[in-house]
């Protein structure tokens, strides 16, 4: 399938924390995407009310509790969310949202199934062709915004961080002329980022 024909979903979550079994997500975005083209108008927002509430978390995303009482529940938004995610998952070390994802969905009875793309992969292929292998702090969204000359606005907030994560894409594919999202996906199965993930 011609890159030009796919479509694409940037997402990013803000959650309770990082334990998926556990923590609940709090925040969803979603930008998609035609081929390498960012559909803003199509983008997507929503506040989500968790099971708990951690405070020490909100030092990285800034939503207090009181800006989760009158939100809806994951359980009445899914169906909508389920529609939306319609292509490839895209993201910053997305596997993360994914498995967020998955696990929600499947407390409220719906499977949930993508194939990923992360950019901080994309950028690990991208430097073996370039003969410049990335640090783990080399990959993380803060440096890869830079790399690309994007300017920082409302980092931690999920729907900034899946623009982000969008532009990022379309410039990595646009200039490495990747045609073709089989052989992305190719390239993509054998990279690991890190062990443990610069997720912030």
């Amino acid at each position: 399938m011609l890159l030009s024909e796919a479509n694409f979903v940037s997402v990013d979550l803000e959650t309770t924390g990082l334990d998926v079994r556990r923590d609940d997500i709090i925040a969803v975005a979603l930008v998609p995407m035609e081929g390498l083209k960012i559909r803003v108008r199509h983008a997507y927002y929503t506040l989500v009310k968790p099971r708990t509430y951690r405070l020490k978390t909100m030092k990285y995303h800034g939503i207090d509790r009181d800006a989760l009482q009158h939100v809806p529940a994951f359980k009445d938004i899914a169906h909508d969310l389920l529609a939306r995610c319609n292509g490839f998952l895209l993201g910053h070390c997305v596997q993360m949202d994914y498995q967020f994802l998955r696990r929600t969905f499947k407390e409220v009875g719906l499977s949930f199934q993508r194939h990923l793309v992360d950019i901080a992969e994309v950028e690990k292929w991208i430097g073996g062709k370039t003969s410049h292998r990335p640090s783990c702090d080399e990959l993380s969204l803060d440096a890869l915004i830079s790399r690309y000359g994007l300017k920082e606005h409302y980092r931690h907030h999920a729907l900034a961080d899946a623009f982000f994560a969008a532009q990022i894409f379309q410039i990595q594919m646009t200039r490495h002329g990747v045609l073709h999202v089989e052989q992305l996906l190719d390239q993509l199965r054998n990279q690991k980022v890190c062990d443990t993930p610069f997720l912030v």
